[in-house]
């Protein structure tokens, strides 16, 4: 039984078009995803969870101490009490 080309076109397309329609279907679903995201106010909204815990990421090293790390706070704002914190000269 030998074929020609239109009959090897069409058994192609048969074998072939589930694999397209299903990559459409999760292309568009990816798409679909994304677009929410993009419109969302808040990162709840998007879907998106905060990280909770943990340790930081970055240290911040001024000398011989870390910002951040046990350190007494002012009442003006969050700023460091730096009366107790000698500076390195």
């Amino acid at each position: 039984m030998r074929m020609n080309a239109y009959q090897l076109f069409l058994l192609v397309v048969i074998i072939t078009w589930p694999f397209v329609i299903g990559g459409l279907l999760f292309a568009m679903s990816r798409i679909e995803v994304w677009i929410e995201r993009m419109d969302a106010d808040t990162p709840e909204q998007a879907g998106l969870e905060p990280v909770s815990g943990g340790e930081r990421e970055v240290k911040i090293v001024f000398g011989d101490r870390v910002v951040g790390e046990d350190e007494e706070r002012a009442d003006d704002g969050g700023r460091v009490n730096t009366e107790e914190t000698p500076a390195s000269g």
